[in-house]
């Protein structure tokens, strides 16, 4: 496995209890996934070492944004791919300097509705929109984590689109 920790997020109030992971398998990594709901646990990193790491936030209303770096200097977002059918048999199949993740967050419009293009998503215990076209849904989130958690690649079947700002203001 790829992936030394896996850190997840648990959110009570404006408290959050971080939780981390030693050499997890895939079956925790899926979990911690499948558990995020956007609001008490809304962020999954996936850590490999200082420069390998892919974060996977939201949750809520079946969304999620799925981010990564290979060398901690560029970063991508896993685009929305519409075209993707997904079966069930392969389904089985570092933080994003914390500090620039949130500060993204926290500048982010906080309004209660969104544009035709945006998703209001809870991302790190802190709501933002972001574009429809960052925001997946679980089965291409879980393809997406497994492929990093394996071998530390971003999956090829895939889009990934180099970062700018995660969050629209």
């Amino acid at each position: 496995m790829f992936v030394s920790k896996l850190y997840t997020d648990k959110w009570t109030g404006n408290r959050n209890e971080e939780t981390v992971i030693e050499n997890p398998n895939w079956q925790q990594i899926k979990t911690a996934i499948c558990e995020l709901d956007g609001k008490s646990k809304t962020l999954v990193s996936l850590e490999a070492d200082d420069q390998s790491y892919m974060m996977i936030g939201g949750g809520n209303d079946g969304q999620y944004i799925v981010t990564a770096t290979l060398d901690n200097e560029t970063f991508y977002s896993l685009l929305h791919s519409i075209a993707h059918k997904i079966t069930s048999s392969y389904i089985s199949v570092k933080k994003i300097y914390l500090s620039i993740f949130y500060q993204a967050l926290i500048n982010a419009k906080n309004q209660n509705t969104n544009s035709a293009n945006e998703q209001k998503l809870v991302v790190g215990g802190q709501a933002g929109n972001y574009s429809k076209n960052i925001c997946v849904d679980l089965s291409q989130c879980l393809i997406a984590a497994n492929r990093f958690a394996e071998s530390g690649e971003l999956e090829a079947l895939f889009t990934w689109q180099e970062d700018e700002s995660l969050v629209a203001v």
